[in-house]
C-alpha cells in the first residue's frame, strides 16, 4: 500500500474517532445529568445538576476508563482489520508478480521453439544454437523461481530440513559468484572480493548459504538503474564472521526497512515496473539465518546503495 495514502487514511481515522469521542462526552455529560436530576435531585435545576455533575470527580473517572477501554477495543479491532487487508494486498501482488515471472519465461520459450520447428533453421547452426540457449537460460531461471515459492512453502509447512556440515563459507561465496557470473555480465556489472577474514569455517547448511548468497546478490544486480557494482568484504570479530555485501543500487527508504523480511512485501517502486520479484527473497534469506543462529541487517538510503550484512558465528565456538 502507498505510504501517502495509508497516512491520509490513518489521519482520516484519528478525526473520526476524534469526534466520535467528543460525542461520547456530550451523550455521556448530558445523560449523566438528566439521571441526577430525575432520579437523585430533582429539587435541582437541570442546570444546577449539569455543573455537579461537570466538576464530580466520579463522573470524569468513569469517563475516563470508558475512554481507555473503548480506544482499546478500537485500537485492536482497526490494527486487526489493517494487518488483515495488507496480507490480502501483499498476497494479490504475490500473485501477479508469480504469473509474470512465469509467464515471462515460458512465452520466450515457445517463440523460439516456434523458431527451431522451421525448416530452414538446419542451415543455420548457429542460429539454432542461439535459440537452444535461449530455451535452456529462461528453462533455469524459471526452475530457480518455481524453487523459491516451493522453499518458502515447504519452510512454512514443514520447517526446514538442514545437513549442517563445517564448510568454507568463502569458498561457496566464490563458487556462486561464478555460476551467477553470466548474469552480472549480463548486466554490465562486477563483483568485488576484499577477504580479510582469519577464519571462514561456519557450520552451515550448505544449500542454505548458497541461497541465502544467490538472493541478495541477485537483489543488488535487480534494483539497480546504473552498472551494478558490488563490493563484498569479509572479517572476523570476536568469534563470528561478518559478510557485508554492498551495492550502489536504488536503495531503500527508511520507513520500509522494517517491513524488509516480512513474507510477500516489495518495497513499491513507483514507474519501475520492469522490477519483478515475488517479496519472498528476504523473507527466505531472514529464515534461514536464523536458524542457524546467525543475524542479517540492512542498512540503505534511497539512491544510495544498500549494505546487507550478515553475521555468522565461527565453527569452532558453535556448540550445535
Amino acid at each position: 500500500m502507498d505510504k501517502s495514502l495509508y497516512t491520509f487514511r490513518k489521519l482520516k481515522v484519528i478525526c473520526l474517532l476524534s469526534l466520535a469521542f467528543v460525542f461520547l462526552f456530550l451523550a455521556y455529560l448530558f445523560s449523566g445529568a438528566w439521571f441526577v436530576n430525575v432520579y437523585v435531585s430533582p429539587e435541582l435545576s437541570y442546570s444546577e445538576v449539569f455543573w455537579e455533575v461537570l466538576m464530580a470527580k466520579a463522573f470524569w473517572f468513569f469517563f475516563i476508563v470508558q475512554i481507555i477501554v473503548y480506544s482499546t477495543v478500537v485500537f485492536v479491532i482497526l490494527s486487526t482489520f489493517y494487518n488483515e487487508r495488507r496480507m490480502t494486498i501483499m498476497q494479490r501482488d504475490f500473485v501477479n508478480n508469480v504469473t509474470h515471472e512465469i509467464k515471462t519465461p515460458l512465452s520466450t520459450i515457445l517463440m523460439a521453439a516456434e523458431v527451431l520447428v522451421e525448416d530452414n533453421i538446419h542451415n543455420n547452426p548457429f542460429r539454432r544454437e542461439q535459440y537452444i540457449s535461449i530455451i535452456r537460460y529462461e528453462g533455469e531461471r524459471l526452475r530457480e523461481e518455481l524453487d523459491r515459492v516451493l522453499d518458502v512453502s515447504r519452510m512454512t509447512k514443514m520447517g526446514v530440513h538442514l545437513n549442517k556440515d563445517v564448510i568454507s563459507a568463502k569458498e561457496v561465496l566464490l563458487l556462486t559468484i561464478e555460476r551467477m557470473q553470466l548474469q552480472i555480465s549480463n548486466c554490465g556489472g562486477d563483483v568485488q572480493v576484499n577477504w580479510d577474514a582469519e577464519s571462514d569455517q561456519i557450520l552451515f547448511d550448505r544449500k542454505s548459504i548458497e541461497l541465502i548468497f544467490t538472493n541478495i546478490i541477485d537483489n543488488a544486480l535487480k534494483y539497480n538503474i546504473s552498472e551494478p557494482h558490488i563490493v563484498i568484504q569479509g572479517k572476523v570479530e570476536d568469534v563470528n564472521l561478518i559478510i557485508q555485501i554492498a551495492d550502489n543500487g536504488i536503495g531503500i527508504n527508511e520507513q520500509y526497512h522494517k517491513e524488509l523480511f516480512h513474507r510477500f512485501f516489495r518495497v513499491p517502486l513507483g514507474e519501475s515496473h520492469h522490477m519483478k520479484g515475488f517479496g519472498l527473497g528476504l523473507y527466505l534469506v531472514k529464515q534461514l539465518m536464523d536458524v542457524h543462529n546467525s543475524s542479517i541487517f540492512v542498512t540503505s538510503a534511497e539512491n544510495k546503495g544498500t549494505t546487507v550484512t550478515l553475521k555468522f558465528p565461527l565453527a569452532k565456538n558453535n556448540n550445535e
